[in-house]
């Protein structure tokens, strides 16, 4: 199985998505197999990241009576694609959903062995999630990092903090969990922040760490260059430059070492 990098929002229009395409794209410029998953309920618009929303191709609806082992080869093959990386989306969301319920949604039945599939056959699998704790839960087992996605304004860092926290909590409890059954125990995950901003002050690169205890893998100021790569159509990262790409390429680099070191 190839790696799996899961990005959550610790709040709204902090650009997790951007970065989670950027880091899809960079990898896959790099010579990587890569498929990016989109995993947000609410708004699940990945493709519109991508610039693929008119394009042919099947989306999470297709997926719905999805049940055991996937081609993850097969399914890639059915996706549309940008700069190299087939990406599976919702379908534009309803802006409210109710609680996850394997019971009756046909998307949190399938969502474990799809993501598990895709994984099995990419060098590298990235996952685009909202703060809805229920779909980590379904695929914690699966990544190897889990990226918070921080604002640097005061309310931000607070919800960034409530997150970290909960995301901690939920993959030490799920891998608890996992050791009664693995053949090998499962690594513990802790979160990786990323600062994103108009200005990060090194003071507060500090104290993000202090306070949180967490690694700070990078900060993302400003970048022009995402308006003018959105108003031709393509994603985050595709021209190679500017914050954005280096903050992935540093993300895809503390993801190697971490593979190699384990």
């Amino acid at each position: 199985m190839g790696n799996v990098i899961a990005f959550v929002p610790a709040s709204g229009g902090v650009g997790s998505s951007t970065l989670a395409a950027a880091v899809a794209v960079r990898a896959a410029a790099a010579g990587r197999s890569v498929v990016a998953v989109d995993l947000d309920r609410v708004s699940g618009s990945l493709d519109v990241v991508f610039g693929l929303e008119q394009e042919p191709g099947w989306r999470w609806p297709e997926l719905a009576d999805v049940a055991g082992v996937v081609d993850g080869l097969g399914l890639a093959d059915e996706l549309p694609v940008s700069c190299g990386v087939p990406v599976l989306s919702g379908s534009g969301g309803s802006g409210w959903v109710g609680p996850l319920d394997d019971t009756d949604d046909g998307w949190a039945q399938s969502l474990p062995d799809v993501v598990a599939g895709l994984a099995d056959a990419h060098d590298l699998t990235v996952l685009d999630l909202s703060r809805d704790p229920s779909v980590l839960a379904r695929v914690g087992l699966l990544v190897d990092a889990v990226v918070v996605v921080s604002g640097t304004q005061v309310p931000q860092l607070a919800a960034t903090a409530s997150v970290v926290s909960g995301v901690r909590g939920l993959l030490r409890g799920l891998r608890d969990a996992g050791r009664a059954w693995e053949a090998q125990p499962l690594l513990p995950i802790e979160p990786w922040v990323v600062l994103r901003g108009a200005h990060t002050e090194p003071d507060l690169e500090d104290l993000v760490m202090d306070g949180l205890d967490v690694p700070l893998v990078a900060t993302v100021g400003d970048d022009r260059r995402l308006v003018s790569e959105v108003a031709e159509g393509l994603p985050p990262g595709a021209r190679g430059r500017g914050e954005v790409v280096r903050a992935a390429d540093e993300l895809l680099l503390r993801l190697t070492d971490q593979a190699v070191a384990a």
